[in-house]
């Protein structure tokens, strides 16, 4: 926590975090929005969190939305510890724990991109509008990840505000205010669905990890025993790296 970025509004106080305290994973969502908001940034802009955008007859969750007159943002948010290690074009990636422990996580850029998919269709829009942004604590260090790039970039969350604001200065105003409204009263609604389409999709989720097909690639899993216990394990392996753990 540094204590400028408090004073420039970058971040919350200690009070101000220990109200918003859920979980790790809610909380780094929490971290990114608010350095989103609190006039962080120059433009009309607004910025959107927990969408659940239509994805064949399904739905799937943006963690957090910044439509700008400059450009659409779409960010997914990893409150990690530990050394992250990942290809771009890998099914899982990894968070190296400094005990040794190891846990595999699905490709933060293939997530995103799947959001960036249903938000286009959503708003009939092509792919190539958005840029992703797959942000990271900085508590962990990014060993092995791609370099950014002008449609993806991966970053601490305390180096978002900085490169936000190098990318925007260098864009054109292509949204007026207007047509921000208009995005703004269209994609509202889903991130205020009912308690069923929420509770819907933690099952649909749920269900992607409890049964014996992988969620990645469609094939069977299959229990094995490594060096950390038991996990079930793809049969399309090494194609698809695809692992969770189960009980013995």
């Amino acid at each position: 926590m540094g204590l400028l970025a408090i004073l420039k509004g970058e971040q919350p106080g200690i009070i101000a975090r220990l109200f918003n305290y859920k979980n790790l994973g809610q909380f780094g969502e929490y971290m990114t929005e608010y350095a989103l908001k609190n006039n962080n940034l120059k433009g009309e802009y607004i910025v959107l969190k927990n969408a659940y955008v239509p994805l064949k007859n399904k739905s799937t969750e943006i963690d957090l939305l910044m439509i700008h007159e400059k450009g659409i943002f779409v960010f997914e948010s990893k409150n990690y510890s530990g050394c992250i290690f990942g290809k771009a074009d890998e099914q899982n990636w990894i968070q190296k724990m400094p005990n040794g422990n190891k846990h595999i996580f699905y490709n933060p850029i293939k997530q995103n991109n799947t959001h960036i998919m249903a938000l286009a269709d959503y708003l009939s829009l092509p792919n190539d509008t958005f840029t992703s942004y797959i942000i990271f604590s900085e508590r962990c260090k990014l060993k092995k990840v791609p370099r950014s790039t002008k449609e993806i970039v991966i970053l601490k969350r305390n180096k978002m505000l900085k490169k936000l604001r190098k990318e925007l200065k260098n864009r054109e105003i292509i949204y007026t205010k207007e047509q921000i409204k208009q995005f703004k009263i269209k994609l509202r609604p889903l991130t205020n669905v009912s308690d069923e389409v929420k509770k819907q999709h933690i099952q649909d989720i749920k269900q992607k990890h409890d049964n014996n097909i992988c969620p990645f690639c469609g094939r069977k899993l299959i229990k094995r025993n490594g060096r950390y216990g038991y996990f079930a394990g793809c049969t399309g392996y090494p194609k698809c790296k695809y692992t969770r753990q189960i009980d013995k």
